[in-house]
């Protein structure tokens, strides 16, 4: 799948878009300066809506009536990564988006079928895998076949899931 064919499953969504967020560490080049302010102590500046184009996605998205859920998979002990990731994550929620966190040690042996996996379900249609290397750096995206493994996924991954504001760091 194409760069523009991954962007607009975001534009066309008409119900739900779930993301599974299973890495530990993603190295994403925009945030690398926010990171290291972070990790140092420093304030970071505040997203919004306004100011970044993921918050307004799902701000609109949410004001629309589409819902935006993310459960995000995370090891213990918990990396300066995940943390940076969490305290933004504050932001996502402000905008609409629902935020939820399952630990691996809440799985069983039948989970890590779907548990390292990061994917995208649009509508419960459309499975858009997610593809990166060993540093966390995004390869692409490639859309999966039948999605019923992955909605099974995903049920899984609610059902397992406590709320972020739930969950203690």
């Amino acid at each position: 799948m194409t760069p523009e064919e991954f962007g607009a499953l975001f534009e066309r969504f008409r119900r739900s878009a779930f993301r599974l967020e299973a890495r530990d560490v993603y190295s994403v080049p925009d945030e690398q300066e926010d990171l290291a302010a972070f990790l140092n102590g420093q304030q970071v500046p505040a997203r919004t809506p306004g100011n970044d184009s993921w918050l307004a996605l799902v701000a609109g998205a949410t004001a629309a009536g589409r819902g935006v859920v993310r459960v995000r998979v995370v090891g213990r002990p918990v990396t300066d990564y995940t943390r940076f990731e969490f305290a933004a994550y504050i932001e996502n929620v402000m905008a609409g988006e629902e935020v939820r966190v399952v630990e691996r040690g809440w799985l069983d042996g039948a989970d890590m079928a779907w548990a390292n996996d990061d994917f995208w379900i649009f509508d419960d249609e459309t499975v858009a895998l997610l593809r990166y290397d060993e540093h966390g750096h995004f390869l692409g995206a490639e859309r999966a076949g039948d999605p019923a493994a992955y909605l099974s996924a995903r049920q899984r991954a609610l059902a397992l899931s406590v709320d972020l504001a739930d969950f203690t760091l």
